[in-house]
């Protein structure tokens, strides 16, 4: 035999114990992903609104006094 072979073993609960980290840890950093993607949206959907209601209060038509007719 030419030399020894160093084998990787690994037993099923060393494969459980790294699925039972990085699963939790993965689906933990996606949901605070998507908490900070929705906050931002709804953020920038307020602050269209009141961009948009400014603009709407600004540009609006003034009604004449009464008895100007």
């Amino acid at each position: 035999m030419p030399g020894t072979y160093d084998v990787l073993a690994m037993d099923g609960l060393g494969i459980l114990g790294t699925v039972g980290f990085f699963v939790p840890a993965a689906l933990l950093i996606a949901l605070v992903v998507g908490a900070v993607v929705r906050d931002r949206k709804l953020s920038a959907r307020e602050a269209a609104a009141e961009a948009d209601e400014a603009a709407f209060k600004r540009e609006e038509i003034p009604t004449p006094p009464p008895g100007t007719d």
